[in-house]
C-alpha cells in the first residue's frame, strides 16, 4: 500500500533530517551528492544579479568619431538604482560584484545613426573585459538620414569583479556614428 505524504498526520508526520540540532533560520542545501547540510539563509545567497544603465538624448547624440578598431560606446549613462550583485557604473559599465561565478544574461538595444551621406556597415556587440562575446554581435547598414534600432543578447558566466560594455565599429572606413539610446541589462538566468 502506497501512502501519500501529505496524508501523513499527527506523531507519523517527521520533521527533515537533522531539524533538531539545526539553529534557528537555517535552511537545507542539497550538495548534489545524496546529501547536504544546514545553512543560514541571507539576503546574499538569496539575490540574483542584475542590473542596468541607459542613455537616451535625442536632441544632443553620443557621437563616436571613427577609430580604425572597434572603440567602446561611452556616453555617460543612468545607473537604474535596482542593481543587486552589479554596480552600475554612470561609464557605460556594469560589473558583477557577486562572489559566486554564475551565468547571466546580458540584453543591448541600442538606436544609432551615421554622419556620412553614403551606406555604411556598422556592427554593435557586448564586450566582457574588453573582449568581444562571440555572438553578441549585431549588424546595422545604414546612410546619414536614417536612425536604426539594433538589440542583441547572450548568456555568459559572470565570476567576481567581470565587467560589460557595448563596443561598436564603422567597418566603412570613415563616418562617425551618433547614438540616441544606448542601454545595457544584465539579469540572471
Amino acid at each position: 500500500m502506497t501512502i501519500q505524504h501529505n496524508l501523513i498526520t499527527g506523531t507519523d508526520l517527521h520533521e527533515p533530517k537533522g531539524v533538531a540540532a539545526a539553529a534557528a533560520n537555517k535552511v537545507y542545501v542539497a550538495n548534489g551528492s545524496a546529501s547536504g547540510a544546514w545553512s543560514t539563509l541571507t539576503t546574499s545567497t538569496m539575490a540574483l544579479p542584475k542590473g542596468k544603465f541607459w542613455f537616451y538624448n535625442i536632441s544632443s547624440a553620443y557621437n563616436l568619431t571613427y577609430g580604425a578598431a572597434t572603440q567602446k560606446v561611452a556616453p555617460t549613462t543612468i545607473a537604474s538604482g535596482l542593481g543587486s550583485l552589479v554596480t552600475e557604473a554612470t561609464s557605460a559599465r556594469l560589473t558583477y560584484t557577486g562572489a559566486l561565478t554564475t551565468v547571466v544574461k546580458l540584453d543591448f538595444d541600442v538606436s544609432l545613426g551615421q554622419s556620412t551621406g553614403s551606406n555604411k556597415d556598422l556592427t554593435i556587440a557586448i564586450h566582457k573585459n574588453g573582449a568581444v562575446i562571440a555572438g553578441s554581435e549585431q549588424f546595422v547598414s545604414t546612410t546619414s538620414s536614417e536612425i536604426h534600432v539594433a538589440t542583441g543578447s547572450t548568456i555568459v558566466t559572470a565570476a567576481t569583479n567581470d565587467y560589460f560594455e557595448i563596443y561598436a565599429f564603422n567597418t566603412d572606413g570613415a563616418g562617425t556614428m551618433s547614438f540616441y539610446k544606448v542601454g545595457l541589462t544584465l539579469t540572471s538566468t
